[in-house]
């Protein structure tokens, strides 16, 4: 049977030829088990499949015959998902419903996202990041940053519950624009309708797409993307002219400083009595605007899409972005039955205030001086001129205010304090905590230009983190920077050294790119397959009845790592392929200790060497 990312591929390739391209027997793509191998391999480490869903499974003892099982329910269209667990996670205002489903039902959304983002990815708007591969927050906000020089509006768009409020009836529509496969529409519809439980309460589902389940953001790139082509088509109508038409002053004064530069080529004895009034030109040129930002025969229309959050800017007068406005609320009402929320879109310019996208404020920057000399720029007149540059460009920055907001947990009175919840942890599990901190938010707002603003959160962290040792020590905020010193050292038992963050905060003009693939996985040679669901037990050597042994986590904090966890967190792993006697021995807790030194050495040959030689073998 031919490999399934080889199948993905052929897709793609076709829908990239041809955006248009209907797709036909993509139901079929279902019965290959390497399909369902290469979902669960996406999906297998991320902690939240360790979490049971409504059906109370988790993907613990995953296996070939479970895929099998799946693949038969679907062949006889028997297969129903489970309804999802909700919960809700604060917001600003309010909170947010969350969707846990069962983590067998991700293997097969996730089947179906891989087959969906194969012919929809390469038709998707370039000007829409979310939740697509080799695109990320960082992306957008590059484009933001390097395709809106001159915005002077922006156009925030906020769309009222728009993941809750997306029309079943309308996204199946547009899927059969490019799926001719009843039976493939039927599963999508069996997961949008499956149902929710909220405090073991049964509710139906008649709209929205979950938050929380695999196949929702490509569902809602799907349904969104007719917004973004109806964006594109705004900004085509209404981007005219191709230069902005330069202000009189500006070409008098240019037209007299040249006329001056000349008559002291002529007359080179008259130069002296000609500088007092070349400086007073180029004062009154560089004060002077070169080009007429009102002029109403120059507009620009531009837009960024990240899921449901949307930012339009405008170069033109304001009514035109209140004309976009009005378009956009109109096509959001007649065509996607979504409303747009009237109290937080708004409009914003740019030269007096600050806007929001992503986390990030933007506004457009202040002109810098800089003085040159003409004659490097190819000029044969040796006058120096001050000029005013990065004029009207975009500039990214640190919202502070909601910084300091998160910071409040670790400030009592305005000053750090101790945080009491992690004093029974160990020493390195708090230094982690904080540093993981600290280098989030950094790397997120590596790319704003007052990033190094940030130092004021490092100084909070680090004094927190002293004062919480300090606190577990019984002791001083003194006394622990002698002992652990400025950076806070500390030495793990296993002899390696742990710090609080000290990297420069610096400005990242480039963020790295990371270069996606559906064949993701490592392939270790001369292995022939990237899964471990085809190996033997690592324990017993058995080739029968093979199911993948899951933990949540290899390194519990404040926890010993005891059983067979250890060996796992030996070679950090959380996935070892087992037979079912010994998978119910592990749970069991019955161990032989001579296999189990085996399965340390196997499993080294195949992944990775132990980094840390000090953790003791079974014997």
């Amino acid at each position: 049977m031919i490999e399934a990312r080889e199948v993905l591929d052929i897709i793609q390739k076709k829908n990239q030829a041809n955006p248009e391209a209907v797709n036909r027997n993509l139901y079929r793509l279902l019965y290959n088990p390497s399909l369902h191998i290469l979902a669960y391999e996406r999906i297998k480490s991320k902690p939240g499949n360790m979490t049971p869903g409504t059906d109370g499974v988790t993907l613990d003892g995953f296996s070939l015959e479970v895929i099998q099982e799946q693949i038969a329910l679907l062949r006889q269209e028997q297969y129903h998902p489970k309804p999802v667990k909700r919960t809700y996670i604060p917001k600003e205002k309010g909170r947010r419903p969350l969707g846990m489903p069962s983590p067998r039902d991700k293997i097969v959304q996730e089947c179906v996202r891989l087959i969906l983002e194969s012919i929809y990815e390469p038709s998707f708007h370039e000007n829409s990041h979310g939740f697509r591969p080799e695109r990320s927050c960082h992306t957008a906000l590059t484009s933001l940053k390097h395709n809106w020089v001159g915005t002077k509006w922006v156009l925030k768009i906020d769309i009222t519950e728009c993941f809750e409020k997306i029309n079943h009836h309308y996204l199946l529509d547009i899927l059969r624009e490019r799926i001719q496969d009843d039976r493939f529409i039927n599963l999508i519809r069996r997961f949008l309708k499956a149902g929710y439980l909220e405090n073991w309460v049964y509710h139906q589902s008649y709209s929205g797409t979950p938050q929380g389940s695999v196949i929702s953001p490509i569902l809602t790139n799907v349904y969104l993307d007719k917004l973004d082509r109806k964006l594109a088509s705004i900004c085509e109508q209404y981007s005219q002219g191709r230069y902005r038409k330069q202000t009189v002053q500006k070409v008098k004064l240019m037209g007299q400083r040249k006329r001056v530069l000349e008559q002291g080529e002529v007359e080179p004895k008259t130069r002296e009595q000609f500088k007092p009034t070349l400086k007073e030109m180029n004062r009154r040129i560089l004060e002077t605007p070169a080009a007429d930002y009102q002029d109403a025969g120059y507009t620009r229309v531009k837009f960024l899409r990240y899921a449901d959050d949307v930012v339009i800017g405008v170069i033109g007068q304001k009514r035109l972005a209140v004309q976009v406005k009005s378009e956009v609320a109109s096509f959001l009402q007649a065509e996607l039955k979504l409303q747009l929320n009237e109290e937080k879109t708004c409009i914003i310019h740019l030269a007096t205030e600050k806007a929001r996208f992503l986390g990030y404020d933007f506004k457009s920057a202040t002109s810098r001086l800089r003085r040159r000399n003409l004659q490097d720029k190819g000029s044969p007149h040796n006058v120096k001129q001050t000029v005013a540059t990065g004029s009207r460009n975009i500039t990214l920055l640190v919202p502070l205010q909601e910084i300091s907001g998160k910071l409040q947990k670790y400030m009592a009175g305005g000053q750090p304090t101790s945080m009491a919840g992690f004093i029974n942890q160990p020493i390195g599990h708090i230094i982690e905590h904080y540093n993981g901190v600290m280098r989030g938010w950094y790397n997120y707002y590596q790319l704003a230009e007052n990033v190094g603003r940030l130092n004021y959160t490092r100084y909070i962290l680090q004094y927190s983190l002293a004062k919480t040792i300090a606190h577990k020590e019984r002791s001083s905020v003194s006394k622990v920077f002698r002992k652990y010193g400025k950076d806070i050292t500390f030495t793990k038992p296993n002899g390696r050294d742990t710090h609080f963050f000290n990297q420069p905060l610096k400005q990242v003009k480039k963020v790295k790119q990371v270069h996606a693939s559906l064949d993701s996985h490592p392939v270790w040679w001369p292995r022939k397959t990237q899964s471990r669901l085809l190996d033997r037990c690592a324990i017993c050597n058995s080739p029968e009845k093979i199911e993948m042994h899951h933990v949540r986590h290899v390194r519990k904090r404040n926890q010993p790592i005891r059983g067979f966890t250890f060996y796992l967190a030996a070679i950090n792993r959380k996935q070892i392929p087992v037979c079912k006697q010994c998978h119910r021995d592990i749970h069991n807790g019955i161990y032989d200790g001579n296999s189990l030194a085996a399965v340390l050495e196997k499993l080294e040959a195949v992944s990775s060497v132990i980094q840390d030689s000090s953790i003791p073998r079974c014997k």
